[in-house]
């Protein structure tokens, strides 16, 4: 049960630097999708406050959620796998 529980912590803080870095750069393309559209769209509202909107839309979109699956696909298949070969 130690090894596991052990496996387990390390995984997670793995999974933590991962989710930190995928988060990070998924934001950083956004913000320069929204300074190109910007840019292309020739718009009138000045470029931060044009950007710091694009981002706070981004930041309760499902995209941004869809990045938790760094944790749940990882831990989902040693869930499964444990069951599997204890249980069947």
């Amino acid at each position: 049960m130690f090894p596991l529980i052990r496996l387990l912590f390390i995984l997670l803080i793995v999974l933590t630097v991962v989710y930190v870095l995928v988060s990070l750069y998924s934001r950083a393309v956004r913000r320069s999708k929204l300074r190109q559209h910007w840019k292309q769209k020739g718009l009138s509202v000045d470029r931060d406050t044009f950007v710091r909107r694009g981002l706070k839309k981004y930041d309760g979109s499902i995209r941004r959620k869809l990045i938790l699956l760094v944790y749940i696909i990882p831990l989902g298949a040693i869930a499964l796998l444990v069951y599997v070969m204890n249980f069947m």
